[in-house]
């Protein structure tokens, strides 16, 4: 089960921002994985402050005559919210708001948000019949947050939100997407008791489209409630669901393509503003147009009617990050682990496949020999993920074929780097396997960190999906004279060739590797891994080679460097050690990374040197 990290609700994050600021409290920082609308409301609150002081105080500079101009780019909430806020606090000042061509564009009708604004300064505003969810939510927040239950010296803590639930908004794209696909998702961060109307999401998923909802500590897990149910809903053409927006508007666009991709008549009411959101949604929807609306892109992401235009990554990641920044990284992970057993699987064997030529050749003879799209690489020794067990009951010669892939399954990426764990087959591990398992662990998180970033330095092809066309390209420069470094050397032509790398770090993805059991047997591996570092080309690569060597060297010229290395390395490890560190009894992991910082510079130095001696090995 795959687990998706959602967003914080944008709609609790501004209102307690438009509270924090009305009562000069110190304002929720905010980071670059937040919701656009939040950064740009916390900004614009910022700026405000910055110009014209806290409201309310003895440093408020009312009527300074100072102007000021905030751009909004097109958050409506802020725009909104700053209206009241502005009208209420700075009275007269020269504020002037501008925004996108689109924000500009919207109507001045006193919306939900105008009066939840207004509530929040305190206006006594009566409660009404149907009411809208996100008046009711202000309400709500402005109680808690006078009656202390949101602690401002609490809700930004140790790098993470603290006590702002995760948005529901967000999570009916996942919702729409397990309704058309299937399978099984942990939404983290949902809370069944909610203060956000578009919770309702959950209800109406499972009463009309067959996903449950199943609530743990952690979050929300949904799925489809069982494939009849799905098969039943999609055959039945005729059918028909009537659904109220009034009070969800922003469900809509996942909701209707919903219907659309089930064959179901969706007879919709309370869609009259949905006119005058980021884009005309009843029209977006119907032409299936994203109208760089965020919501309409990931809602036609979600049900594959928007198919990634090539190079456009960049416009699609800002359009989306108005309130869900890492939805393009989280797709792609979740699109592309739906379908991996249609690889072949590879796993070369010295004697058995390389003809006495080496590991290349081995491999070579293999993918040529594949006849589906993508390959998945592993190494002899290694236990399978289980994502391949499932894929793999019998191997012929070291590979299977499990049918043909399509390049939706890892859109445009050639490579598709897999996550590796050490760990140890004793029951307790020796110090030799304790210094290796944390040396692993801080290698596969470096790994795993430059890939997701871009900048990908590592791989492993104990643990690898390739492309095959993409091998066939890159072949030639895979230095045939080493026996080994496929991977690597991979890696380089990949990056040099423009292709795209694709990152699936996922604990069902994840093979095991098992540490050497001498120190012989550790240094010449770690010698036949240095050997071949001459013969890397790529930037990113070389600067990070040339970063542990400097910073080793340093250490061995000055040891209090290591005040500054360990609490790094340190990081890494307690990121991603293994399960197998903890068995047994024995010195802990703090000593065991101290005492591994101490020892790498000279063991660096042994493998480098080693090295010259040792790259003709398989």
């Amino acid at each position: 089960m795959q687990r998706i990290t959602l967003p914080i609700s944008k709609s609790i994050a501004n209102r307690i921002l438009l509270l924090q600021a009305i009562h000069g409290d110190p304002l929720m920082r905010v980071s670059s994985n937040m919701p656009d609308d939040v950064i740009v409301l916390h900004d614009a609150l910022e700026k405000l402050r910055e110009v014209y002081g806290v409201p309310g105080s003895p440093s408020c500079r009312k009527g300074s005559g100072v102007g000021l101009s905030l751009y909004l780019k097109n958050c409506g909430t802020a725009l909104r919210f700053l209206q009241v806020h502005i009208a209420k606090c700075y009275p007269g000042e020269p504020i002037t708001l501008t925004g996108d061509a689109r924000l500009m564009e919207r109507d001045g009708k006193p919306t939900s948000q105008t009066v939840s604004a207004r509530i929040l300064h305190g206006e006594d505003i009566p409660v009404e019949e149907n009411e809208s969810p996100y008046i009711t939510m202000s309400r709500r927040i402005k109680e808690r947050y006078e009656g202390t239950m949101y602690d401002v010296r609490r809700i930004y803590e140790g790098g993470e939100v603290q006590g702002v639930e995760a948005c529901w908004s967000s999570a009916a794209f996942w919702y729409e997407y397990v309704a058309i696909h299937g399978g099984e998702l942990l939404l983290e961060g949902l809370k069944e008791e909610s203060l956000q109307g578009d919770s309702i999401v959950a209800d109406i998923y499972a009463g009309y489209f067959g996903v449950k909802t199943e609530f743990e500590e952690e979050g929300a897990v949904i799925s489809t409630r069982d494939q009849v149910t799905k098969y039943q809903v999609t055959r039945d053409k005729g059918r028909a669901v009537s659904i109220d927006f009034t009070g969800c508007p922003d469900l809509y666009p996942a909701i209707a393509l919903t219907c659309e991709r089930l064959g179901i008549v969706l007879e919709a009411t309370g869609t009259e503003r949905l006119r005058y959101k980021e884009s005309d949604r009843i029209e977006a929807v119907r032409e299936h147009e994203v109208r760089g609306d965020h919501r309409m892109a990931m809602a036609l992401m979600a049900a594959d009617a928007y198919p990634l235009p090539e190079g456009e990554d960049e416009e699609l990641q800002r359009i989306i990050a108005k309130s869900y920044p890492t939805f393009l990284e989280q797709w792609r992970r979740v699109h592309c682990t739906l379908s991996l057993c249609t690889c072949s699987h590879i796993t070369p064997r010295k004697g058995i496949n390389d003809d006495n030529r080496g590991k290349k050749h081995a491999l070579s003879k293999l993918i040529h020999a594949a006849t589906s799209e993508y390959v998945w690489l592993h190494d002899d020794d290694v236990v399978l993920p289980k994502a391949a067990v499932r894929g793999q009951s019998d191997q012929v010669q070291g590979t299977k074929d499990e049918g043909q892939g399509t390049k939706e399954l890892f859109g445009e990426a050639g490579l598709v780097i897999l996550p590796l764990r050490m760990e140890s087959g004793n029951a307790t591990p020796s110090l030799l396997e304790k210094l290796q398992i944390a040396e692993y662990a801080a290698i596969q998180e470096l790994t795993m960190r430059t890939a997701k970033r871009g900048r990908a330095v590592m791989c492993s092809g104990a643990n690898l999906i390739v492309r095959r066309e993409v091998w066939l390209a890159c072949e030639s420069e895979l230095h045939p004279e080493i026996p080994s470094g496929d991977d690597m050397f991979l890696l380089e032509a990949v990056k040099r060739k423009g292709y795209q790398i694709a990152v699936i770090d996922e604990p069902e993805y994840t093979a095991v590797v098992r540490p050497a059991p001498t120190w012989r047997a550790f240094f010449r591996q770690r010698m036949r891994w240095a050997g071949k570092a001459p013969k890397y080309t790529d930037k990113d690569i070389i600067r990070c080679g040339a970063a542990v060597a400097v910073a080793n060297i340093l250490q061995l010229l000055c040891p209090l460097v290591i005040l500054i290395k360990f609490p790094i390395e340190y990081s890494l490890i307690k990121k991603r050690i293994s399960p197998s560190f903890r068995k047994g009894s024995g010195v802990g992991l703090f000593f065991i990374a101290l005492l591994l910082e101490i020892l790498y510079p000279f063991y660096l130095l042994i493998c480098l040197v080693g090295g010259l001696f040792r790259s003709k090995e398989w």
